[in-house]
């Protein structure tokens, strides 16, 4: 059985005030396009994927496609460093941006990346973004801070921005798991693998799991969530995720079919 569905609201109080968040935020930047996410001219600016900033309202995917065409979209979540480009390798490659920057070029620190069992377009029940922890602090370092229980409360929201819309998701749960690969470890083409994944989350919640007051339920296969995952390398071993569940979606471009068939 399958069910055709557009990206199914939550109705929670968060959820709310979050849509009103972005509306409020669209009208006051004075952007047009995709919302608060400011197109600017390509040749405005060089080296983009250096030097733009979703903080600052400022991405040209025209110039970053320009310089990358791996580059499809961009995360910023307010209060920390993250602010970087997202990437798919275009050969498959999942491995390659682990060793490579934005440009293509050989560094250790790598980039942010999805692997080639993603979409592009944001559609897939689980978007899971890859990035390491450094030394430095910088890429997905700061989703280490989640893990405590007063910064996750102060930090709700991360922002993805492409090129045809602005996502908006809410972060509801953060927490450390094995170092397994989610994407070969759950189907999440079918309802049923989306279904394990969820039990994931909501299990084991006396051992450092946050999960932010009034979403200890309710997630379903027909929800649109992401997970932000980076590997304590040289501490723990461990895999620190950090999810949040679609609460917006600016120009209705979120859909898919929501397998509910058995998979053997």
């Amino acid at each position: 059985m399958e069910i055709k569905c557009r990206y199914k609201y939550i109705d929670r109080i968060t959820v709310r005030y979050i849509l009103v968040t972005v509306l409020v935020a669209a009208l006051l930047s004075g952007c047009g396009g995709i919302g608060f996410l400011q197109k600017v001219d390509a040749n405005e600016a060089e080296n983009a994927v250096l030097t733009e900033s979703a903080a600052d309202s400022y991405v040209s995917f025209p110039k970053l496609t320009e310089e990358n065409s791996d580059i499809f979209g961009w995360i910023y979540v307010p209060g920390t460093g993250i602010d970087y480009p997202v990437l798919q390798n275009s050969d498959g490659d999942d491995s390659f941006y682990k060793t490579h920057n934005a440009l293509k070029g050989e560094d250790p620190a790598g980039a942010i990346y999805i692997e080639a069992a993603n979409r592009k377009d944001m559609c897939d029940f689980n978007e899971v973004l890859h990035g390491k922890t450094l030394s430095d602090g910088t890429m997905f370092s700061d989703l280490n801070q989640f893990l405590d229980r007063t910064f996750f409360e102060d930090h709700q929201y991360i922002y993805i921005y492409t090129e045809d819309t602005v996502l908006v998701y809410v972060v509801m749960a953060a927490f450390q798991r094995r170092n397994t690969r989610l994407i070969e470890e759950y189907d999440f083409s079918y309802a049923s693998g989306c279904r394990e994944f969820i039990d994931e989350i909501y299990s084991g919640r006396s051992m450092g799991k946050n999960i932010r007051q009034g979403w200890e339920e309710g997630l379903e296969p027909e929800n649109f969530i992401i997970t932000l995952s980076t590997i304590d390398e040289v501490g723990t071993g461990k895999q620190t995720v950090v999810i949040g569940c679609l609460a917006a979606d600016m120009n209705g471009t979120v859909d898919r079919v929501v397998d509910y068939s058995d998979p053997e």
